[in-house]
């Protein structure tokens, strides 16, 4: 879990001008792309985001335009802080960070009619996209990849999981379709129940907006209602006249492939830490338990 010592708190209070610190950070969560941290100053309560990933600024920038616009349209997610000159990040020893107001949260899941409205709502924001959809939102992994990672993951507790799904992902490939230039905005990339929270005070928040950029909002939409499996029609209903064609999965199927493997080749590396491996071998477990099929596609089409 690590800490964050007593040297980068007064880095990170000093910077983004925080207020005197009135205790240590406490961990507060942990995700793919970082840790999270609170911290409570003088001025108030802030989560502070260590990456656990390379992060250039003007990546972060990006994001925070966004979020900026979205909350502008009404999103509500918490605010982004920027440092005392400007920036969105600080480099630490060995990790980048940001800081964003604390928001305190509860157990309560967000109904798919929830999840369905303030996606619309996120689309309707309409933010340009910065660049080209990356290769991890839109090219499949192919036959050869699918092989190669089957083959690796003999015997491992995931092996027999993927070899009984490995002729439906690799004939999910053939739906793939490239990103339509002209559709595609930039959108949060991430949206499903664990970044869409409810607060504590009631109403709900989008986290994690790290993840955006360019993406087909019709193509979150398909992922957002394959990951809620019979909530589907509902957020579908509230989310608004679309009718979705089965090219519109094709984020959904291409991100599931390249998490399969990322996650399969992490839990395979002896180099990785025993919390990597364990983490890997879970989301590996859970996607595997239920994965996107050509008859779930078809199942959502109807």
């Amino acid at each position: 879990m690590g800490v964050l010592s007593t040297e980068v708190t007064a880095m990170v209070t000093a910077r983004y001008g925080l207020g005197e610190v009135l205790g240590p950070p406490v961990y507060a969560a942990r995700g793919e792309l970082g840790r999270i941290w609170r911290l409570d100053t003088t001025r108030g309560a802030w989560a502070v985001k260590e990456a656990l990933v390379p992060v250039a600024e003007a990546d972060a920038a990006a994001d925070v335009a966004f979020q900026l616009a979205a909350a502008a349209a009404g999103v509500p997610l918490p605010s982004p802080v920027h440092t005392t000159d400007g920036r969105v990040t600080v480099r630490g020893p060995g990790a980048v960070l940001r800081v964003y107001e604390w928001v305190d949260l509860e157990a309560g899941a967000p109904t798919a009619q929830e999840l369905g409205a303030l996606l619309a709502r996120l689309h309707r924001v309409a933010h340009p996209a910065r660049g080209p959809v990356a290769p991890w939102f839109a090219d499949p992994l192919g036959v050869s990849a699918w092989h190669e990672l089957a083959a690796s993951a003999v015997g491992a507790p995931w092996g027999a999981a993927l070899a009984t799904h490995l002729p439906e992902l690799i004939t999910l490939d053939a739906l793939v379709r490239p990103p339509d230039p002209a559709r595609v905005t930039t959108c949060h990339r991430d949206f499903h129940g664990e970044n869409v929270r409810r607060t504590a005070s009631g109403p709900l928040v989008v986290l994690d907006w790290e993840n955006s950029g360019p993406a087909q909002p019709e193509r979150e939409l398909a992922g957002l209602l394959w990951d809620l499996g019979a909530g589907a029609a509902e957020a579908a209903a509230a989310y608004g006249d679309i009718t979705l064609r089965p090219e519109d999965f094709s984020m959904a199927i291409v991100v599931q492939a390249h998490l399969l493997q990322f996650y399969g080749r992490r839990a395979l590396d002896e180099a990785e830490s025993e919390e990597n491996r364990s983490r890997a071998e879970a989301r590996l477990a859970t996607m595997l338990a239920r994965p996107l099929t050509p008859a779930a596609v078809d199942a959502l089409l109807e």
